[in-house]
């Protein structure tokens, strides 16, 4: 993973992060009922359940949970769910990530329609990415961050060219080429910072347990997955953004004729 400067031209980190956050800034309303929709919802419901039956039912309740088959077949059942509505959330922020430094306007239907319509190529590619990054972590961690940064664009060349599944692979790992210690540095700051904001977070939780109020319990959580999945996503499109603008000379302005 040697970085060079690429074309002359150095990848950003600092501005791939400030472009993100500038870009859910912009349209907060949009990503956060987007990513409330889909990413909280499903964990709505899984932790207001849980909380119901299991955590806030006393410690023999809670010590129970896992030999429950009643609560691994309600985990199954949201994994699911969030596997389908993850896959709409990712093609809908990314598109609405690219259109906003395009100088469009994402608007919330068509972004959903997006989405919808790209459901299983996005299923497919999370669950190629996700066995092939276990596996490489299973063999000694080292070649599962790789392949993490290797296909750390796969989602943005796909929803933006409009390629095959297996030529949006290809394509991340060409344009991540050479500039993979930066992006793991990118996603190392982000991860760091969402980190740190999930401590006061964890603190209200507790006050929310604390109270026995499974429904803020579970409103919390939801809240906090749905503002990593927004995130994370809009940071991903972020550096497909600065990698196309070093690598090919697309500006951001440019990237939405090229979608058309």
């Amino acid at each position: 993973m040697a970085e060079a400067d690429i074309g002359g031209a150095r990848y950003e980190i600092g501005a791939v992060i400030s472009r993100a956050f500038e870009t859910i800034g912009s349209n907060f309303l949009l990503f956060c009922g987007l990513a409330l929709v889909l990413a909280g919802t499903p964990q709505f419901v899984l932790g207001y359940w849980q909380a119901s039956n299991f955590t806030l039912q006393g410690a023999s309740a809670s010590s129970s949970m896992f030999s429950s088959g009643s609560y691994w077949g309600m985990l199954g059942l949201t994994w699911l769910v969030s596997i389908v509505t993850g896959a709409i959330l990712q093609a809908g922020l990314t598109r609405a990530t690219v259109m906003h430094l395009s100088g469009e306007t994402p608007q919330f239907g068509q972004l959903l329609a997006v989405g919808i319509s790209m459901i299983l190529p996005m299923i497919a590619i999370g669950l190629l990415a996700g066995v092939g990054v276990i596996i490489g972590f299973m063999l000694l961690i080292v070649p599962g961050v790789i392949l993490w940064l290797v296909w750390a664009v796969v989602t943005p060349a796909y929803v933006q060219e409009k390629i095959g599944i297996l030529d949006a692979f290809s394509r991340s790992a060409a344009l991540t080429s050479g500039a993979r210690w930066r992006i793991f540095l990118t996603m190392l700051i982000v991860l760091v910072l969402l980190c740190v904001l999930s401590i006061p977070v964890s603190f209200l939780t507790a006050a929310m347990e604390a109270i026995g109020n499974a429904f803020l319990t579970a409103l919390v959580g939801a809240a906090t997955s749905a503002l990593a999945s927004m995130v994370m996503v809009a940071v991903q499109a972020s550096i497909y953004v600065e990698l196309r603008q070093l690598k090919e000379g697309i500006a951001p302005s440019d990237l939405e004729a090229i979608f058309a």
